[in-house]
């Protein structure tokens, strides 16, 4: 058994590195020091909400995809560089390589691999030309960062994804586990050659990976906002209310009368006890407020009496 996979892993290998003349390799997207720092920034500020419930996020991961299934591929098309082609599915051959679509400008996509919308990284690999001239990837080197890939299934289903970077590889030295290994998100990677034709080798001397992952759609938020929550008391230095029976609902806000005005003072996460603590609770007035995972918040609860 670990001889048989040993081969598979080695076949894999092998196919990328010699056997297709349209390799693309997919590259994680290097971000600017302006980009790190914000992303440090936003980790350091504490979330208002420390934990949504399991419920709430299943509902949120759910609630932002585009397409609730992976799709068997039949076509793609890329509007920036006018592509429209049929995919094929291919395998490795018996040769270790990986196999190439019958005609020359359809695309080939590895059907022992990722199928497109599931975690990890599908791939789809074109010619960049041939004999008699430019085939299906030709121009694949002129995508940019924006860019979309539309893949269809036979029956007319699609996903749009997003390119996110390119990079051209040496052809023995593409990172296999990149492009085709696992990964955190719906990726889709497209390979093609590109480089000097080695006439000895029979084939490109680079490999282009264009990485692209799956768009995300916005996410519509409820019609409605949640219910304001109720039995809202002061009890010596407690502040209480009852929770909102709602699977979106992620927390409450705690306001506090102060000269005259409502001041928000706490945050208190739906799956914590429904109450707040304030010494001098009894010398105010307090209202709460619902928020869901949307970020939409109620309407004021009734107000406590002094």
């Amino acid at each position: 058994m670990k001889l048989i996979l040993f081969l598979a892993a080695a076949s894999i290998i092998c196919f990328l590195l010699f056997g297709y003349t349209s390799g693309y390799f997919p590259h994680p997207s290097v971000q600017s020091e302006e980009q790190k720092q914000t992303e440090a920034n936003v980790a350091e500020q504490p979330p208002e909400f420390t934990l949504l419930d399991e419920e709430v996020q299943t509902l949120m991961a759910e609630s932002k995809k585009t397409a609730a299934n992976s799709i068997v591929p039949a076509s793609v098309e890329i509007p920036a560089i006018g592509v429209k082609a049929a995919i094929e599915p291919v395998g490795i051959l018996e040769n270790g390589q990986m196999g190439v679509p019958k005609e020359v400008n359809n695309v080939g996509w590895f059907e022992p691999g990722i199928k497109p919308v599931n975690i990890g990284n599908a791939v789809l690999a074109g010619h960049v030309d041939s004999k008699t001239g430019p085939a299906v990837f030709f121009d694949l080197k002129k995508l940019e960062k924006g860019n979309e890939v539309i893949v269809k299934d036979a029956e007319g289903k699609h996903l749009t994804f997003v390119v996110q970077s390119k990079k051209s590889y040496e052809r023995n030295s593409a990172p296999i586990n990149e492009v085709f290994g696992s990964s955190n998100g719906e990726k889709l990677n497209l390979i093609t050659c590109t480089g000097r034709f080695n006439r000895s080798e029979g084939t490109h001397e680079e490999r282009l990976v264009v990485y692209t992952k799956l768009k995300e759609e916005p996410v519509e938020k409820p019609a409605q906002k949640p219910a304001a929550p109720t039995n809202v008391e002061v009890n010596g230095t407690f502040v209480s209310w009852h929770a909102v029976r709602e699977e979106t609902v992620v927390g409450y806000r705690i306001y506090r009368e102060e000269n005259g005005e409502f001041k928000h003072v706490a945050s208190i996460a739906a799956f914590e006890r429904k109450s707040y603590t304030d010494s001098e609770a009894q010398n105010y007035r307090y209202y709460i407020t619902a928020v869901d995972a949307y970020n939409q918040e109620s309407a004021p609860s009734e107000l406590t009496k002094k």
